[in-house]
């Protein structure tokens, strides 16, 4: 059975075929060189590079190619005739593994996506709407909560009520490519549909989350009483139902 536990990018390569692995290699050193700020990780059992915790690129090999993630709308426009040779889907380049790394175009994809990032940063209104403001902003509120924890989950930092347990907020960053900066978290039972119909510029549901009382709030949309509000609740919901998952084991 092959490996899928991988801790690093060098196991990765290595659980690879000889002639891949030299592949990967020169894709992973032009990566690294395009973008030498971003943090290299292993995400998803492939290779990754984040800046700011919030994903440039991914990439994986296969039997007869390699592929590159993610290949968002403006990314394919913007390459639109490099890319026209390589096989495009779902928001992957798929590059066959028997013809010479095109270092130039790998290099210029991954600036492209670290600018990208950069420049939401830098946008007008950076200073309410950055990733980097908003994320200090969720985590000075939970961090009001007794006993919480953060970790990333599914590349979202996410805060729990204590180490690795009972999840009450996501932080989640342009979800498929979406643009906007939220957060999820759980409600009262029947909260969901009246907060929605009530202010749908400020809540709605999050995918995976549709009926199951989750609520995702568009932080640009919310004061900070409201969302320290909806958090503490979060914090409550997930704390009892914690301790009731404990109590029936006991």
């Amino acid at each position: 059975m092959a490996k899928t536990d991988f801790k690093s990018v060098n196991e990765y390569i290595a659980s690879k075929p000889k002639d891949v692995r030299g592949i990967l290699t020169r894709l992973r050193s032009t990566i690294r060189k395009a973008v030498p700020a971003a943090e290299e990780v292993i995400s998803y059992q492939i290779p990754g590079y984040k800046l700011n915790g919030v994903p440039v690129l991914y990439f994986a090999g296969w039997k007869q190619h390699y592929s590159l993630y993610p290949a968002s709308d403006s990314l394919v426009a913007a390459f639109k005739d490099e890319l026209a040779r390589y096989e495009l889907s779902k928001g992957t380049i798929r590059f066959p593994l028997s013809e010479p790394v095109p270092v130039n175009l790998i290099e210029r994809i991954a600036k492209f996506r670290a600018e990208q990032l950069t420049m939401r940063e830098k946008g007008k209104g950076a200073r309410k709407k950055g990733r980097e403001k908003q994320l200090e902003r969720v985590r000075r509120i939970c961090a009001t909560m007794p006993s919480v924890s953060e970790k990333l989950s599914h590349g979202a930092p996410t805060f729990f009520v204590e180490k690795d347990k009972g999840v009450f907020t996501m932080f989640v960053d342009n979800h498929h490519e979406d643009g906007h900066l939220v957060v999820w978290l759980p409600v009262p039972a029947g909260l969901q549909s009246a907060l929605i119909e009530d202010a749908p510029a400020t809540y709605f549901k999050p995918p995976y989350f549709v009926s199951s009382g989750w609520i995702g709030i568009e932080l640009d949309q919310i004061r900070d009483e409201a969302l320290e509000i909806h958090v503490r609740e979060a914090w409550e919901l997930a704390a009892r139902k914690k301790k009731k998952s404990r109590q029936q084991r006991s």
